[in-house]
């Protein structure tokens, strides 16, 4: 009995199964059978269009990127010359402040410094007195030489006299020896004159040397005065006043800062390797860093001659010449990106950056696109007139094209091998935009 009510129940679960699956199926053999059919058009899909631009091989110039930190070439860290206090802080020395060479930055206290020039100049005086002096001395000195000279030679007449006498026996050779001896009394006379004269010309180099010393201490006080006016030794801006008022200085001690930012320097860290491609006069873009891109043209004006061996870099020095002051100004101390383009250039193809894609770029040909592997064998900034595109990031591909491609200007994703597109030359597109503004609105 119980094996019988087992059996009734598999065999009912068995035809409720199968009768549930021809359900199913004639359920969606029904749904199939009554769905609405989709309508096949006649009109041919439209192609899709794409921007591209025709290639052509153009002389390029292998570029070189950098960084570097732009600096003054002509500044100025103005010293104390002289020991003093501050007295004077004019208002125009501030930091910031645009200056004139000779324009006055700070004052000293010139007190004692004018007191060694009154020193100096009572010295001179009292100096010039006993020159004086001494003219009145030689005077007298010539004088009593001179009466020297005339008693000796009257002396040498009356001995000459006498030794006559004494030869012709009318005299006595003690009376000769008598007038020998007032001979000899005028020969002392006169050389003890001649030695007070040299010793007064001694005197006279003596007081001539203590004078010129005393003139150079008298214009050493004058410039030490002078000094105690501090002022710019150049054109430019104060970069910072390092003193206040009231302040003791010693002498060397820096006082304040002046730049000249008209001429900049940059020195900019390249690879190694393009030394050979880098010359004095090649042209440098210097560009920020920062969220607000600003463009300077440059030369390079020096290039260092060795390698950083550490680094592998080298250093090449591009130079800009400014207005003192305006908008498009490079300060001193901002941190640059420099695009230096190399020495020679030569024959290259050229496509916008943002046509390779993965390593491919898209060529349109016959209606159709086709996918190409390239190489970059390296990028270069700037603008290429030729293919009326204002892109400025640009790559030099390693191998030739064919000249008059058409190059998809920008791939996407939905664009793929065989595709059908319409070819729309960006130089078409631009004049189509352009012809489609108002009259109003063209240039």
């Amino acid at each position: 009995m119980a094996k019988s009510n087992i059996l009734i129940m598999w065999i009912t679960r068995t035809v409720v199964g199968i009768a549930v699956i021809v359900l199913a199926f004639a359920i969606s053999s029904w749904l199939v059978a009554t769905a609405p059919r989709a309508e096949v058009a006649d009109e041919a899909v439209a192609s899709r269009s794409v921007l591209v631009i025709e290639s052509a091989p153009v002389d390029v110039a292998r570029q070189f990127t950098g960084y570097g930190v732009a600096q003054a070439i002509e500044d100025a860290d103005v010293p104390a010359r002289v020991s003093s206090t501050v007295i004077r802080l004019p208002a125009t020395s501030r930091a910031g402040n645009m200056v004139n060479t000779g324009d006055l930055l700070i004052e000293l206290d010139p007190t004692d410094f004018q007191e060694e020039v009154t020193m100096a100049r009572q010295r001179l005086a009292d100096l010039g007195a006993q020159l004086k002096s001494l003219d009145v001395e030689e005077s007298a000195a010539r004088q009593t030489i001179e009466i020297a000279q005339q008693d000796l030679e009257l002396v040498r007449r009356e001995f000459q006299r006498v030794q006559d006498a004494v030869a012709q026996e009318a005299a006595m050779p003690r009376e000769a020896d008598q007038v020998q001896k007032q001979v000899l009394a005028a020969q002392q006379v006169l050389l003890t004159a001649q030695e007070n004269l040299d010793q007064l010309e001694t005197r006279r180099l003596g007081l001539v040397a203590q004078q010129n010393r005393e003139a150079a201490s008298e214009r050493m006080a004058k410039e030490r005065v002078d000094r105690c006016q501090i002022t710019s030794p150049i054109d430019g801006f104060i970069e910072r006043i390092d003193v206040s008022q009231g302040e003791n200085l010693a002498n060397g001690q820096r006082v304040a800062r002046i730049i000249d930012p008209r001429h900049i320097e940059v020195p900019l860290s390249l690879p190694a390797s393009a030394r050979g491609d880098v010359q004095v006069g090649n042209e440098v873009e210097l560009i920020t860093t920062g969220s607000r891109t600003r463009v300077w043209k440059a030369r390079v004006a020096r290039v260092s001659p060795e390698d950083d061996p550490s680094s592998r870099t080298m250093k090449a020095y591009a130079e800009v010449t400014q207005p003192m002051s305006g908008d498009h100004h490079l300060a001193p101390g901002a941190f640059l990106r420099g695009e230096v383009t190399g020495r020679d250039g030569q024959r290259g193809w050229v496509v916008p950056r943002r046509s390779v894609r993965k390593d491919r770029i898209l060529v349109v040909r016959d209606g159709a696109v086709l996918s190409l592997p390239v190489t970059v064998r390296f990028p270069v900034t700037g603008e290429f007139s030729q293919f009326a595109v204002p892109d400025r990031d640009w790559v030099v591909l390693d191998d030739p094209l064919e000249e008059g491609e058409l190059i998809v200007l920008s791939p996407t994703r939905t664009l793929a091998d065989g595709m059908r597109v319409d070819a729309v030359p960006v130089s078409e597109s631009l004049a189509t935009a352009s012809g489609d503004r108002p009259e109003e609105d063209r240039p």
